[in-house]
Formats: structure tokens, sequence, C-alpha cells
């Protein structure tokens, strides 16, 4: 293990020695810090980024998975799934940041010839994810519902948005890796859209409570829709992801554990939106 800055070339130096793949999931503000501070977001998502991907242009076949977010860089779907070959209309920072990251990406696989896969989350939940940030909705729910905490929605609770479960985005990565597919760009989420208000239901079934909700004016940059097509991903690798009841009910035990209470706002969309929920917390 090798612990530094990702943007410095001597770090990264030492730890890419001997590597055949790298997992880039570093860099970037969370999604409300990135409204607020669109440059220091870029700054931090792009500097490590294009370190990285100078060390890999000087290093022979070594291939690239980098973590995107499919929450935001695709902007509003209008319901619909969002595609890879769909265009990028990102309307946040935080999107716009990973839009143009994957841009880079792409560019430095053309130019120097390193297989790469850029892995577009859909809002990934499960165990470790922490309930004290602004990212991480779920997570935010169960304990805020366990501990009788009101649940501060922005909007209505009717924006829609695709939660994959954590353990399902780690096999996807490994099964892409392993099976050493030059995949380009590939939705990883559950194919599947729920609302919010659909997923305070389902945590309330899990915890065994009732939630009580709290509602916030909408705010412009959140997406109102979006559901990941994962058909790209289950003709790669073999690729199940599970129900958002079996993935609360999978994640809940860790949940229930003590930890402190968040004071943030749950949006209703952004990758993050839902407190922002995108990337995922990010393996939005």
């Amino acid at each position: 293990m090798v612990i530094g800055d990702a943007a410095d070339s001597a770090v990264l130096g030492e730890a890419l020695d001997g590597v055949d793949h790298v997992i880039c999931a570093a860099g970037g503000l969370l999604p409300p810090e990135a409204q607020e501070r669109p440059k220091a977001d870029a700054v931090a998502t792009l500097s490590p980024l294009l370190s990285l991907l100078e060390a890999l242009r000087r290093r022979e076949s070594v291939g690239l998975t980098y973590l995107s977010s499919g929450g935001t860089v695709y902007g509003d779907s209008a319901g619909s799934t969002a595609r890879e070959t769909d265009a990028v209309a990102p309307i946040s920072a935080y999107g716009v940041s990973r839009a143009a990251a994957e841009m880079y990406v792409q560019m430095y696989g053309r130019a120097y010839g390193f297989p790469l896969q850029i892995v577009r989350c859909a809002n990934v939940y499960g165990p470790g994810q922490p309930a004290e940030r602004s990212q991480g909705v779920v997570a935010v729910f169960l304990h805020r519902v366990a501990t009788g905490l009101p649940l501060r929605i922005v909007g209505d609770g009717t924006a829609i948005r695709d939660y994959v479960y954590v353990g399902d985005v780690a096999d996807a990565i490994a099964g892409l890796v392993i099976g050493q597919h030059d995949a380009g760009i590939v939705n990883v989420g559950s194919g599947r859209g729920h609302t919010v208000l659909e997923v305070v239901q389902h945590v309330s079934n899990v915890v065994g409570r009732p939630a009580v909700l709290e509602f916030l004016p909408p705010r412009p940059h959140d997406v109102r829709a979006i559901v990941l097509d994962i058909a790209k991903l289950t003709g790669l690798i073999d690729y199940a992801p599970l129900s958002l009841s079996e993935g609360l009910r999978r994640s809940w035990p860790y949940s229930a554990r003590e930890a402190p209470a968040p004071e943030v706002a749950l949006a209703t969309g952004a990758a993050a939106d839902l407190v922002d929920p995108h990337h995922g917390s990010a393996v939005s």
C-alpha cells in the first residue's frame, strides 16, 4: 500500500511499479460542495487524473478503469433509460467535471493505446457508507429513520434515481478488469428507477418504523430522472444486480450501528443528489 497525493508523480511512480491495471477512484469534491466551488472541484478532479494519465502513457499495456458518475453526466433523461451512446448534458458542476475527466481518459487512450474502461456508476449504496456526509441517500435515510430524525427531502420526492448495491459495482468492475474488456464507456447500475418516496418506503419497511418527512424547495442543478441502461454491461459479463429491497436488507445491519446524526438536506436529484446520492458514495 502506498499512501500519498495521487497528483504527485513520485507517489504515482511508486504505486504503479509492477501494476497491470489501475482503477481510478481518486479526486473531486462531494456534489454539494462542487456546486458551490466548481473551480476547486475541477482542480481536485482533474489534477490527480491528469498526473495518472501522464504516468500511464510511459507504461506499456497498463489498463485503466475510471469511475465516473452515471447519475450526473447524462443530465435529465426525461424518464427514459440513459445509454452509453447518449450525449452527455450535465446540469451540475459535479457532472461537468466528470464529463471532462471522461474526455481526458478517452483522449489519452486513443493517443497512447492503453485499454480503458469508463464506468458510469449509478447511485451506489451499501455497507460501509457513512451516514454523516452530504452524499449517500440510503445510508442517511436508514440512520435517520432508525433514530426518529426527519428526512429533509428537496423537492416533492418524485425524482427518479437508479440505486445500485456496492457489491454489484465491485463485481462488475472486477468482471470487466479480469475479462480484459477494452470496453470504453459502460453503465453500472440496477437498470431500475425508484422515486425518493419509494426509497423512503423501502427504508421504513426494512427499519420497521415510519419516516418523518420534511420537504424543502427544489434546486436547479438537481436531475429529475435518471436510470441507466445496463444492456452493454450484461453483454460483456455475467451481471444480475440486487433489487433495492434486498440491497437495503443487506445494508441495514451495518447502518444500525450508532453514528452521529447528519444535519444535511436530502436532494431529489443530482451523482449526487439525494443528499446528493450520486456517486456515489462512489464506491455517486
